[in-house]
């Protein structure tokens, strides 16, 4: 009987004759337009670690992933026949079979064992069966979504939070600790300027091996595994291609340390995972350093809009406090509402000035309320007006994880 080797050691085996053959994600990677991090289909959130790694080895151009369960609930079944991928995972989650006592409690239909997710006194190791977008029907084809900054904006925005120096100098490339700086050639030696911002954030990445290190590893061998990865994680996170370039001739080495060693793949993606995390983090740095200038200014014009507004208001018309009058326009909820005039019963043609669209408003709505407590409260209109700060909703709760659909089950398309 052969005995069942843990995924780990399985994805070790499968990268060791990849990197051997020339055939591995890192020598033949995929840099099209559409690549991306993989992500949950469901959820929307993003594969890290070892996961991440072992989907990206699947070269799919589609970085939607789904288990089946999730597949039926997208009505886009999984396609017969289909192999699943597997990942693995600690949960503090198990699906465990409802007894009564002794009686199994079966579902309604009488014939299946009803089941429950119980939380974990200890996390454990679970593994689980994903399936690709372009595995599954009536799904349509990936697109990249629009993206509000170009990936050279991004990476130089990284490298800038970063406060490392950047030294261009021959043909070195490396990260000296003492001056922390990268150094690096003149982007015009590079065949394009995002392959010198690959490059660049790579030696980034170096520095931040070097500060999560304990203690130092001897030789390059597995510190350049943590950054290769690390690297091919921040390219398909923000865009830029991936490369192996001179590393090409760690594949051997690579090749040899992952079948001696075969669980230091995955823990050499956990630490490419941490690192991806602190760089990405720099980035963050960045934008709310950026977002409190702009409010520092947003403060300065909505004080001044302020001012404006009240000297406005000291000279402006009497209304009735309980209606709307013909003619006047009301800033609220990020737009401004004019009355066209008012009709029988206290019902008023209307206009949302920001899409034209016209329509009837009694004085029992909820709108005609909002609108009068806006008019008559002018700190109220200069808050909404002015300042432009109502229309933004709190983010929505994050789905439930994809370890939810991890049920052991005998699914007709699971395939190892």
């Amino acid at each position: 009987m052969t005995s069942y080797k843990p995924l780990s050691e399985r994805v070790a085996a499968k990268m060791a004759t990849d990197l051997k053959t020339g055939n591995s994600v890192f020598q033949r990677p995929n840099n099209g337009p559409n690549a991306a991090m993989p992500f949950n289909i469901e959820s929307g959130n993003k594969y890290g670690g070892p996961s991440a790694l072992v989907l990206l080895m699947q070269k799919r151009d589609d970085p939607r992933w789904a288990t089946s369960n999730q597949a039926n609930r997208n009505h886009t079944a999984v396609n017969k026949g289909a192999t699943a991928t597997w990942i693995s995972f600690m949960s503090n989650y198990e699906i465990q079979k409802v007894f009564e006592g002794d009686k199994p409690v079966m579902r309604d239909d009488g014939k299946t064992q009803r089941t429950e997710r119980v939380k974990l006194d200890e996390p454990k190791l679970v593994e689980a069966a994903l399936f690709n977008g372009e595995q599954l029907r009536k799904l349509d084809k990936w697109e990249k979504p629009q993206q509000e900054f170009s990936p050279a904006e991004r990476a130089e925005a990284i490298l800038k939070s970063s406060g490392v120096n950047i030294e261009h100098d021959g043909d070195e490339m490396s990260y000296h600790k003492g001056s922390d700086s990268i150094i690096i050639p003149e982007p015009n030696q590079f065949a394009n300027y995002e392959q010198y911002l690959s490059e660049a954030l790579h030696q980034l990445v170096h520095r931040e091996l070097e500060n999560q290190q304990e203690t130092t590893e001897v030789g390059m061998v597995k510190p350049e595994l943590r950054t290769n990865i690390a690297s091919l994680f921040l390219a398909k996170e923000i865009g830029l291609p991936f490369e192996l370039n001179y590393h090409d001739g760690y594949a051997n080495s690579w090749a040899q340390v992952l079948k001696d060693e075969p669980g230091e793949l995955f823990k050499a993606a956990e630490d490419a995972q941490k690192i991806v995390d602190r760089v990405l983090g720099f980035e963050q740095q960045l934008e709310q350093q950026l977002e409190s200038h702009a409010w520092q200014e947003q403060s300065g014009e909505q004080q001044q809009a302020t001012d404006s507004v009240k000297a406005d208001n000291n000279n402006a018309p009497k209304y009735d406090p309980d209606k709307l009058t013909k003619g006047e326009v009301i800033p609220y909820n990020g737009t401004e509402y004019r009355v066209v005039s008012e009709l029988k019963n206290k019902v008023y043609q209307m206009e949302d000035t920001g899409n034209k669209r016209k329509f009837k408003m009694s004085s029992k709505d909820e709108l005609f309320s909002s609108l009068l407590n806006a008019r008559n409260n002018s700190q109220e209109v200069v808050s909404q007006h002015a300042a432009g700060l109502n229309g933004h909703e709190p983010q929505d709760e994050i789905a439930e994880t994809v370890e939810q659909d991890f049920e052991a089950e005998n699914n007709q398309y699971y395939s190892r």
